[in-house]
């Protein structure tokens, strides 16, 4: 099986892939491979974003899609060799862009590779040196089977990948992020953290380059500042460093009430932080011209409610973190999305994260007279996980993802 195939084969792959193949160039005959290796729990379809950006760079990209949470990290690692085998066979120069266990997966399989390896790594927030989210989930049999055979071995000890995996010799470039959407994973964590990685645990000896962007662990791979910086060192072995091109946070206007201000505040301190929810919105609409956020609840300390940006257009993003439901994501555009990446990007993270694929082909449709609403609830998973599209006039409008207990 190549791996162009096998990394097109959920029907959710093959549905955004379309989206995006109007819009992005294809590269040119010569050009150099980069191959995409996701994270534990995700697909190839977290991917895709960055896929499109690293194609409009001039790579050729395959996208390499692996059952991450049912086998062990030996027969994954096999999986990727083979799939290296008919991608790349005979050539020592290709490269890897990796996000979070799937780093680890490419370290192991370098460090077995017996034939020259001439290219370079980029890897985002990989848990290098373990992870202290996956050590409390050590005793929890349900916990354990959520991670499967090889997330279990993210942890911190000596039982874990890392503790078995030395120094890197080949040139690596890694991009980790310190912001959170995730408050009990930040709370696990010493330091500064993704969510789900710390800092301090993203580096590894021997590594080229360093660099730590304010992203989470859900969405880096998303962010055109991030896309950039990994064309730059796949290029030239080094992170930019000019300090006009450094990745900095997005502005956001104030809110309008000392509440509702004040729980932006927080969420900016890395307790509840949606910054790259509101980049991607704001590449898609320009910056925002209005916020409202109102408070809702408070739990051990942490502040729950919504938060509404609106921009020039008349378009808005709504994140809402209201008890009973535990998260629902709002994307509307007012014109409708030219290109639907950024939203799909949303949603499709958004799900992946909480460990929700959508089934594209699954989905209900209700036709009331110019609006058209496909919504798909997730039938096995506990929690009510759901997503809807909504066209108007043909055009998709608006996109949401809510997750319920």
């Amino acid at each position: 099986m190549s791996l162009n195939s096998f990394s097109r084969r959920s029907l959710l792959a093959i549905a955004v892939t379309a989206v995006f193949s109007a819009c992005a160039p294809e590269a040119p005959p010569d050009a150099e491979t980069v191959i995409l290796v996701h994270g534990l729990g995700r697909t190839s379809a977290s991917m895709l974003v960055l896929e499109t950006r690293l194609t409009g760079a001039g790579y050729r990209v395959e996208s390499f899609g692996y059952p991450s949470r049912s086998e062990p990290v030996e027969d994954l690692v096999d999986r990727l060799a083979a799939a290296v085998g008919e991608c790349c066979s005979g050539r020592s120069r290709f490269h890897f862009v990796t996000h979070s266990m799937g780093g680890v997966l490419v370290r192991s399989y370098l460090a077995e590779r017996s034939e020259p390896f001439e290219g370079r790594v980029v890897m985002l927030s990989p848990p290098n040196q373990g992870s202290e989210i996956v050590d409390a989930y050590a005793d929890s049999p349900l916990l354990r089977a959520l991670l499967g055979p090889s997330g279990v071995r993210l942890g911190t000890d000596s039982t874990g990948i890392a503790s078995e995996l030395g120094p890197v010799d080949f040139s690596l470039g890694i991009i980790t992020g310190d912001r959170s959407i995730n408050p009990i994973g930040s709370w696990l964590i010493p330091g500064p953290d993704d969510g789900k990685v710390a800092v301090s645990r993203a580096r590894v000896e021997g590594a080229a380059d360093f660099i730590v962007v304010p992203a989470t662990h859900t969405f880096i791979m998303n962010r055109s500042d991030v896309a950039e910086q990994v064309a730059h060192f796949l290029a030239n072995g080094a992170f930019m460093r000019d300090e006009s091109e450094q990745v900095s946070d997005p502005v956001w206007p104030s809110c309008d009430a000392p509440e509702a201000d004040l729980w932006v505040r927080q969420m900016r301190e890395r307790v509840v932080h949606f910054d790259d929810l509101a980049v991607l919105a704001a590449e898609s609409f320009g910056e925002p011209t209005s916020c409202e956020g109102v408070v809702t609840a408070e739990f051990d300390g942490m502040k729950f409610g919504s938060l509404r940006l609106e921009f020039p257009d008349g378009s808005t993003f709504q994140v809402e973190t209201l008890p009973p439901e535990l998260s629902r994501v709002t994307l509307r555009s007012r014109s409708g999305f030219a290109d639907d990446e950024v939203a799909r990007s949303v949603l499709v993270s958004y799900a992946e994260d909480v460990g929700v694929e959508i089934d594209w082909t699954a989905f209900t449709v209700t036709v009331d007279a110019d609006e058209r609403v496909e919504t798909y609830r997730d039938p096995d998973t506990g929690l009510n996980a759901s997503a809807a599209l909504v066209y108007e006039g043909g055009s998709l409008v608006e996109m949401r993802f809510s997750l319920a207990l």
